[in-house]
């Protein structure tokens, strides 16, 4: 017993030695609307609003392989407005909340002096609920619950000991999901859809948009 748990400690202490605790994630905030405005009336156009945090945070386990996980919180707004012939403003609003969380493995192929070529795969788990605001009245939609399954292949340069830039290579990647939307007012009634998504795109490999940047922090 004693020899096995000697080597159960060999075993993860070889195992921890190149390990590194890694820090990264992202903020965004984006708003649009506007004004329609005549000689007459000045009415609001429709507006959409987001607000997203995903902070994350990994562990090497060795120069190749990482595990890691992710936090995802997401609130998105829509409003449309409506006037009536005295030009009173009602606001029609939903508002969708999400929380959802993604445990992801990581596994670099090759290192090329300070470049990296490596692959992401990821279980996002995420829970979504709504309510939309007519006026005075509030009322809530049916929750829905995702589970997906992702892989997609990441660039990586190394700027020095702690900081990395990250290239998320979109136009190649494999993305599959269950979304499970529950009746509120009768929880036995569900609905199920399934959605899976397969693309290679070698024609759009340099535009910017299929492409994702941004860094990491090493301790």
């Amino acid at each position: 017993m004693k020899k096995l748990l000697s080597v159960l400690a060999i075993a993860a202490m070889a195992s921890t030695a190149h390990a590194q605790l890694w820090f990264g994630g992202s903020i965004g905030i984006s708003n649009d609307g506007g004004i329609n405005k005549t000689s007459e009336y000045k009415h609001k156009t429709a507006a959409n609003s987001k607000v997203s945090l995903a902070p994350m945070v990994g562990f090497g386990l060795n120069e190749q392989l990482s595990i890691g996980g992710k936090l995802n919180i997401v609130t998105s707004t829509s409003k449309r407005f409506q006037y009536d012939a005295d030009n009173k403003e009602t606001v029609i609003k939903n508002v969708t909340n999400t929380v959802g969380v993604t445990p992801f493995v990581r596994y670099t192929f090759a290192e090329f002096n300070k470049f990296g070529l490596m692959a992401e795969a990821g279980l996002p788990i995420a829970y979504s609920s709504t309510k939309n605001v007519d006026g005075s009245e509030t009322t809530k939609g049916d929750p829905t619950t995702s589970v997906g399954l992702y892989a997609v292949p990441m660039l990586t340069y190394g700027l020095n000991d702690h900081f990395s830039l990250e290239c998320t290579l979109d136009f190649l990647s494999l993305n599959t999901a269950y979304n499970i939307t529950t009746d509120r007012d009768d929880s036995s009634n569900t609905t199920v859809t399934h959605s899976f998504d397969f693309g290679v795109n070698t024609r759009t490999v340099a535009t910017v948009g299929w492409i994702t940047i941004g860094f990491i922090y090493k301790l």
